[in-house]
């Protein structure tokens, strides 16, 4: 089975959640049923998930800083085999964001990302590109910041696969790509319970005519796509015990680049990664990456 080098864009920060039953009412308090420590945006999971699949994986991202939750983040990267590569410059802090977690499967963050653009700058468009495949994160917080590495991969023609995490497409994303043609991936995520919503979402993202394969994934309903062929899609999620939703987006696009790697078509390298990102969900922050055994379906005995 072949592997593929990725290079993955973000931003690097600590997340710190906290599990409660229930959010409370305005102004008034919850008890804390449990906390944990993570790492954030989705490029670093992907990263290490990759890794965990046999593809050599490094993050390009803003630096940590020499205090413990960047010790922390640093230390997990090494466990995972991921080659950090940050942009240039001290981080006085290391970012943090904050996120309340409720059994009904909610999030709610609070960002501590204000000025990370700054920290973003410098890093190198063209080693950037020097991988085969590229993941971008292009949330509407990172601004124009991927622009200049997203240009550097499509000139170097690289299988690229953007992410824009539920953000709205960036206003220079239709400029920058169809002078190249077409990237591989445009994935987004939606509120699991609006369908309807979702499907708009995919329309809008497709009539763009920036990407091989659209997709739209929805939590506990699985994932929707349409490929540029007009292929037109529908993929469940795995019933599972919800232990964590953090990071089930990472797991999702990891399978995907996986899958797509390996040759799989795209409806079923999204079943792939609904798996993937399935059985995340039924692990807990610590719990091991998933591997390739994880992503094969149980054949009954």
């Amino acid at each position: 089975m072949s592997s593929t080098t990725v290079h993955c864009f973000s931003y690097l920060a600590a997340t710190h959640t906290l599990h409660v039953d229930a959010y409370p009412k305005l102004n008034y308090g919850v008890e804390v049923q449990a906390s944990d420590r993570f790492v954030a945006g989705d490029g670093p999971l992907i990263a290490g998930m990759l890794t965990a699949l046999g593809h050599p994986a490094a993050l390009f991202s803003n630096p940590v800083a020499d205090d413990p939750d960047g010790h922390t983040i640093t230390a997990r990267l090494q466990d995972w085999g991921v080659g950090h590569r940050p942009a240039p410059g001290i981080a006085a802090h290391t970012r943090v964001n904050t996120v309340i977690a409720d059994q009904a499967g909610n999030r709610t963050w609070f960002s501590g990302l204000k000025g990370i653009t700054a920290e973003l700058d410098g890093i190198d468009p063209h080693a950037f590109a020097a991988a085969p495949t590229v993941y971008l994160d292009c949330y509407e917080v990172l601004g124009d910041t991927p622009r200049l590495l997203l240009d550097a991969a499509l000139l170097a023609r690289r299988r690229v696969v953007i992410n824009l995490g539920g953000s709205p497409a960036p206003p220079w994303l239709r400029a920058a790509v169809q002078p190249h043609g077409r990237v591989g991936v445009l994935q987004t995520n939606a509120d699991e319970h609006h369908l309807t919503a979702a499907e708009r979402t995919l329309r809008e993202l497709t009539d763009l005519v920036v990407a091989d394969l659209v997709v739209v994934t929805l939590g506990r309903n699985g994932a929707i796509g349409r490929t540029h062929t007009g292929e037109v899609f529908a993929v469940p999620a795995l019933t599972v015990a919800v232990h964590q939703v953090q990071g089930a987006g990472s797991a999702f696009s990891t399978a995907l680049i996986h899958a797509l790697s390996q040759g799989a078509a795209a409806e079923q390298a999204a079943a792939i990664a609904c798996r993937a990102g399935s059985l995340w969900c039924s692990r807990t922050p610590h719990g091991p990456l998933p591997t390739l055994c994880d992503l094969q379906p149980h054949q009954p005995g």
